[in-house]
């Protein structure tokens, strides 16, 4: 127990201590860098991230250059994250990528390309990718590969309509 508490004490020390900073745009590179401490991937000049964050480990997510994340986001499991450059994401979306099966743990990636919008309370379940330019109306479950210039929603996600020169 003692071990586990240890593994996972520098990440959540530091992601306790991002949340406590004001979450005020000209103190986003402090607030990155505590993010960067933590064990996350991210430019600290170039990145929008709202309080409060919910990470179990920090050590596992890139957050790519010129991206916001609004407040109440939540990466859960150990699997890779990879947000791509200039995603906008809305507020209390969960990024779940561990699954909880009948032989055990089943971690899978998430990887949501660049210029992603993806709405509030959306859910990405393990193994979901997110193709480059992509829309997740906010609300919706994605469980699979969405591809890239496409609107997707609903639980489960599915294709709504192509976005190409719609953003």
């Amino acid at each position: 127990m003692v071990k586990h508490d240890l593994h996972f004490f520098r990440p959540r020390f530091f992601l306790f201590f991002f949340n406590l900073v004001p979450d005020f745009l000209s103190l986003s590179p402090l607030r990155n860098l505590l993010l960067r401490f933590g064990g996350a991937e991210i430019d600290i000049f170039n990145a929008y991230i709202r309080s409060p964050l919910w990470c179990s480990d920090l050590r596992g997510i890139s957050f790519g250059n010129g991206i916001f994340i609004n407040m109440g986001c939540r990466f859960e499991g150990t699997a890779r994250t990879v947000i791509g450059d200039h995603c906008q994401i809305g507020p209390f979306c969960c990024f779940e990528n561990v699954n909880h099966t009948e032989t055990g743990e089943q971690s899978l990636p998430i990887i949501i390309g660049s210029g992603v919008w993806i709405g509030a309370r959306a859910v990405l379940s393990p193994g979901a990718e997110i193709g480059k330019d992509a829309v997740i109306a906010a609300g919706a479950v994605v469980a699979k590969q969405v591809p890239a210039n496409e609107l997707w929603g609903g639980v489960p996600a599915r294709k709504i309509r192509d976005t190409k020169g719609v953003q």
